[in-house]
């Protein structure tokens, strides 16, 4: 070979083939995020030294924090960092402590200047790190779990020698302290239908009405499943939207061919959801809120199960995207994981999931259409119904077929942002839960026994709970306070286990909002139960 040729083609041959450990340092994806972290020297309890800064990026080898003043390149330092969304999606603002040292110091060009940027070194690659902290927390949080519950039991066991005292309130708080602990089991056998290769026609149908801001990443969201593109369809029915969603649709098909934009007249979402079943052409049926953001895996899960045709539903699980706005939020997103995680997931052991919700749920096309018109026109007290058009589908599905909950299958939603949207989508809610719980009924108990027990129960102690907490501040005030200390307990003990159990598996700041979740459930939200039956024949569109 001429010299020069094997001189020009040396370092093309040493960039196509890298030494190993550059090979593996390329391997390596750094991630740029910044987030605070703390830097701990070693040294003893008086010899350390202290130093807070923020993360450059990193990887699983090490990261690079700014810090106001260098350390020796070597020393062994413990590094304090909160998990980000990266690091860990499940553990966000979970608080760890990782070991290392400085690997190199880069100081600042700025004259004068102190800070300097420092290499760490994790002691271990740090997936093996967070997986280790992850699972230290879940066994202390375990562990306190379980002391709760045991407190619980014995506080219910106690009160068992006043029971001829007040017989009926006990009878009912033994009954819900029992009917809330067995949910805890019944939602741990539960599993989700397994990932297979089924992959049925879908049509995706959202019903909107002036959501302008959201409606976009609504619909970006269901074209970037990755779900086969050609057994898949969207379709938006607006219904007399009065903002700019129609311009805002419009501007979507430029972008999105596929899509199909259906407008009507103002007539309701009821009637905006069967529009978009008399139009599709799918297999399943999936509704999405016009304000519901699917995974991109949420399809492929959604499906699962619909291999067996006694499957008529599957319900989703929905995650709260803006829960860091205020409390108020932050609440919601402890409800949501726990109606959804705990409770949805007691009811789908069974197939008897008595609500599929409407951020995301999927319905056999074929049995919907068979009820399609008695679900549309369908009347409570002699006015048409015209809200709980999720839970009222799902009546009707779920009296002839089965009815799952998938949790695989995600999707974020966003949720009231203030008291009084909250309130107002609450007292709607409580509407519909009264008119369906009498509808389901008086077919529930052909379902499983568990199933059917756990309904019959849970319906009762929905409506006798405000009138038993009123009674018990009542005989409080006037002198009986024998049974108000008991009350309290178990109802911070209640809400103190599930916050717990959500802080078990879903680690976030927003844990302990779920006791102000149990007050305002207590003061404010079960107390409605009795105004919206009042007002249960008046109907609206939505929360805003």
């Amino acid at each position: 070979m001429n010299p020069q040729t094997q001189a020009h083609n040396e370092p093309e041959t040493i960039r196509a083939n890298p030494p190993a450990g550059v090979r593996e340092r390329r391997q390596r994806v750094r991630v740029s995020e910044r987030f605070p972290v703390t830097v701990v020297s070693a040294g003893g309890l008086f010899r350390s030294v202290t130093l807070t800064g923020e993360a450059k990026d990193y990887d699983s080898s090490g990261v690079c924090v700014h810090v106001p003043r260098p350390l020796a390149v070597g020393t062994e330092v413990r590094i304090r960092l909160h998990l980000s969304k990266s690091i860990a999606p499940a553990f966000r603002g979970l608080p760890c402590e990782f070991r290392g040292r400085v690997a190199a110091v880069r100081k600042q060009k700025a004259k004068g200047s102190t800070a300097c940027e420092l290499v760490l070194q994790w002691d271990r690659l740090l997936p093996e790190m967070v997986s280790k902290a992850v699972a230290s927390y879940q066994r202390k949080i375990a562990v306190l779990i379980a002391l709760v519950l045991a407190t619980l039991i014995g506080a219910k066991w106690q009160s068992l020698e006043f029971f001829w005292y007040a017989p009926v309130f006990y009878v009912y708080s033994l009954s819900l302290g029992l009917y809330l602990v067995s949910r805890f089991y019944i939602s741990w056998r539960h599993r989700a239908p397994v990932l297979g290769t089924y992959t049925p026609t879908v049509s995706i149908v959202i019903s909107v009405r002036n959501e302008e801001h959201a409606i976009t990443r609504t619909v970006e969201t269901c074209f970037e499943t990755d779900y086969p593109s050609d057994r898949r369809e969207v379709l938006v029915i607006n219904d007399g939207s009065t903002d700019g969603t129609l311009r805002v649709l419009k501007d979507l098909q430029k972008r999105f061919p596929q899509l199909q934009v259906f407008s009507q007249p103002p007539t309701g979402k009821r009637a905006a959801m069967a529009a978009g079943v008399l139009n599709a052409t799918g297999e399943i049926i999936t509704f999405v809120d016009s304000d519901t953001f699917l995974f991109r895996d949420a399809l492929r899960h959604i499906v699962c199960g619909f291999e067996d045709p006694t499957l008529g539903a599957s319900a989703g699980y929905t995650e709260v995207e803006n829960a860091n706005t205020n409390a108020l939020t932050g609440l919601q997103e402890v409800r949501y994981y726990v109606s959804f995680r705990l409770l949805k997931a007691s009811e789908g052991l069974y197939g008897c999931v008595t609500c599929c919700p409407g951020c995301l749920s999927a319905y056999r096309r074929k049995y919907v259409l068979d009820v399609l018109q008695p679900w549309l026109h369908q009347r409570f007290l002699g006015a048409e119904a015209t809200f709980g058009d999720d839970r009222s589908l799902t009546n009707f599905i779920l009296s002839k077929y089965r009815v799952i909950y998938n949790d695989l299958a995600v999707a974020s939603t966003l949720v009231p942002e203030t008291w009084g949207q909250y309130l107002r989508q609450q007292v709607r809610w409580k509407k519909s839960w009264l008119r369906e719980t009498l509808i389901a009924a008086s077919f529930m108990y052909k379902k499983h026994p568990v199933a059917a027990l756990s309904f019959y129960a849970a319906s009762v102690f929905s409506v006798v709970s405000p009138a038993m907490a009123a009674r018990v501040v009542y005989q409080a005030a006037h002198g009986e306070p024998s049974i108000f200390l008991p009350y309290m307990l178990g109802l911070v003990l209640i809400g103190f286990l599930q916050s717990l159990y959500f802080l078990h598996r879903r680690p976030s700041p927003h844990w302990l909002l779920g006791m102000l979740w149990m007050a305002s459930a207590l003061l404010i939200t079960g107390p409605q139960t009795y105004y919206a039956l009042l007002t249960v024949r008046k109907n609206h569109w939505g929360t805003r």
